[in-house]
């Protein structure tokens, strides 16, 4: 899968690549911006919707703390009513006194409590003691010490209250009496209504529920949450957001101070960041309009970086055509301006270097026209020589026999049936032969030697490159001699690779200015240079002619040539 990725990408044009690039360069940072910018943006919402929830739950607490606490003062204040502890203590030596506390004192003060506070439903004292019960104000401990809530009630001590839910809202306080095995409480049921009228604003909205410290349900509204959680369920949850089922609700719970109530508020997700879509729309417009932006400031980039490309795209193609005289270069500083340049640079080096060829092979023909100068009509040549040779011989005109001979064996090698190539022998006959005439020609005024290695014999070499240096021995070494006789000497040996001719003669030298002028200049005849020349051209600069030379001391002419084989060409 990789590899088609990768071949797939490397088949895009250029600029469909770098569009990709750019894309992906874009996206990703700006998505994960996007993403980073929305969730903190939800996470503040929800923050906020949270502690405004919080806020209005403290203020339903501090609602409820305040109503309990003026109905426990006010259940406290008849706890410690002495004439409401001697009524349920029976502290009455006759009913009479009781029966007048009861009518004058108990009745009227409990009929101002319920007129003072219209949610006072009623208030009941139960005693544990024989007393007689009178109307719904005093009653038997005994008619309620089946219910669920009595036990807890009757263990209630000093000014402590209970507050409980069974059929309506109510709450105890027992009567202190130290001495006594005995519990008296009273007993006053409150309106829940008007008591959690606060708690049921709110519910309209939220889903609230109020449990006590026996997770009995004071009060229960979670269904305006969405949900039917038990009190189970909900005490074991943490505060902040939860889920159930599919929904997302936030929690929110608070204990109710001057009671064992703790109040659970519970709101839908949804309900308490409506702007929660809004926000994820504006996130995504505001990413789309930056990658609009920064594609149309890319694609200004890109297209001019692009055309520059292209422009030097159209100057290889036409190049590769073979217009080769063009002028490239750019001012531009950056990587396709070196790129530019580079190429521009590259284009006249091979221009220069085509140039160099093309002189090159011109230099080649003109040594190749100067050598056919020795190949003119060869059979007339020899004909002619052979009919010298011929004439001499029936004269008894030996030396010129010998001479004939030695230029007809001259000539052959050097002619070669027109090919430039020869063997190292017969290049060696050839000096041989020239040096041989020109003896003859000088009736032997100088001597020669020759210390010829018979394994380089085997190789091939250029024709006509020993007879120049051998000229120039002669010429300017010998025949410059004021005193002694001259003595030219012939040698090639095998190197390293190469195979090493030297033609030394006792002339008297030249300096290291006239050395130089000799391989530079253009000799009349075939010269030193036409020779360096050539074995430049077929074998390399580094073969060649080199010259050591002091005045005095004669001139040593080295030429070095590869261990060349004709077949291995």
């Amino acid at each position: 899968m990789k590899r088609q990725i990768y071949r797939y990408f490397d088949q895009l044009r250029f600029k469909h690549k770098l569009f990709l690039s750019y894309l992906t360069v874009i996206l990703i940072p700006i998505s994960v911006l996007g993403a980073y910018a929305y969730n903190q943006s939800r996470e503040m919402l929800d923050l906020q919707a949270l502690q405004g929830i919080e806020k209005n739950v403290n203020t339903i607490s501090d609602s409820i703390s305040s109503s309990a606490e003026r109905y426990n003062h006010t259940i406290r204040s008849m706890m410690y009513n002495k004439t409401f502890q001697k009524i349920v203590g029976n502290d009455y030596i006759d009913l009479v006194n009781l029966s007048r506390d009861l009518k004058e004192y108990l009745t009227p003060y409990l009929i101002m409590m319920t007129s003072l506070d219209k949610d006072i439903e009623k208030v009941t004292f139960y005693t544990q003691r024989y007393v007689p019960e009178y109307g719904d104000s005093v009653l038997s401990a005994g008619r309620v010490e089946q219910e669920r809530w009595y036990e807890e009630a009757a263990r209630g001590t000093g000014s402590q209250t209970r507050w409980f839910y069974d059929d309506g809202l109510f709450v105890t306080g027992t009567f202190p009496d130290m001495s006594a095995e005995r519990k008296d409480f009273v007993y006053m049921r409150i309106n829940d209504a008007s008591f959690f009228k606060n708690v049921a604003e709110l519910a309209r909205e939220y889903g609230i529920m109020i449990v006590d410290k026996n997770k009995q349900v004071i009060y229960g509204n979670q269904e305006a949450a969405g949900t039917a959680l038990t009190a189970d369920n909900v005490m074991t949850m943490k505060e902040g957001m939860v889920t159930v089922g599919k929904t997302g609700l936030f929690l929110v719970k608070k204990a109710v101070p001057k009671t064992d109530w703790t109040i659970y508020c519970l709101v839908p997700a949804a309900q308490v960041s409506p702007n929660a879509g809004s926000i994820l729309n504006a996130t995504l417009v505001i990413i789309l309009v930056c990658i609009v932006t920064l594609l149309i400031i890319i694609s200004i980039f890109s297209k001019t970086m692009i055309s520059r490309i292209y422009k030097l795209n159209m100057l290889m193609k036409r190049v590769e055509t073979g217009e080769l005289d063009l002028r490239v270069r750019s001012t531009s500083k950056d990587e396709i301006g070196e790129l530019t340049n580079g190429f521009g640079n590259m284009l006249v080096r091979l221009n220069e270097l085509i140039d160099e060829s093309y002189r090159s092979k011109i230099v080649q023909k003109e040594a190749e026209l100067k050598a056919l100068q020795w190949q003119i009509n060869p059979h007339f040549l020899y004909n002619t020589l052979s009919f010298i040779n011929w004439q001499a011989l029936r004269s008894d005109a030996h030396d010129i026999s010998h001479v004939v001979t030695a230029m007809a064996k001259f000539y052959r090698t050097a002619l070669n049936r027109g090919n430039n190539i020869i063997s190292v022998r017969e290049e060696l006959d050839n000096i041989m032969s020239y040096v041989e005439i020109i003896q003859v020609m000088s009736e032997h005024s100088f001597d020669v030697t020759y210390d010829i290695d018979e394994q380089v014999c085997q190789y091939a070499t250029i024709n006509l490159i020993l007879q120049p240096l051998a000229e120039n021995a002669i010429k300017h070494g010998i025949n410059m001699k004021t005193a002694g006789r001259g003595l030219l000497q012939v040698s090639a040996r095998m190197g390293e690779g190469t195979i090493l001719f030297a033609v030394q003669d006792n002339g008297p030298g030249m300096s290291q200015e006239t050395v130089e002028r000799i391989l530079s200049m253009q000799a009349a005849g075939y010269g030193l240079r036409n020779v360096n020349e050539r074995l430049h051209l077929l074998f390399g600069a580094e073969y060649g002619i080199s010259i050591q030379s002091e005045p005095g001391a004669g001139t040593v002419m080295l030429l070095t040539i590869p261990q060349y084989k004709q077949d291995s060409a």
